[in-house]
């Protein structure tokens, strides 16, 4: 037998093997759950959270207070020449 034909036969009979290891297996049952209680089922689940009160928001700012607070936020920007 050359190379070609014992790879050929390996390769069909795991696929024969497997086939039939799949074929023959016995279906699995469904196994019985718990149902879980009313009481049981609250333990399980956290409690609900209260509803959290709206963040308060800055108010707008004009054009003239806009650039101000941008240029004073910003002080140590770099020249550009990577040192």
């Amino acid at each position: 037998m050359t190379t070609l034909g014992k790879t050929l036969f390996v390769t069909l009979s795991l696929a024969v093997l497997i086939g039939g290891t799949l074929a023959l297996r016995e279906k699995s049952r469904e196994t019985p759950r718990a149902q879980l209680s009313a009481e049981q089922l609250a333990e399980i689940q956290p409690p609900a959270k209260p509803a959290e009160p709206p963040k308060a928001t800055r108010p707008a700012a004009d054009d003239h207070d806009a650039n101000s607070e941008a240029e004073a936020q910003d002080p140590e920007l770099e020249d550009g020449s990577g040192s």
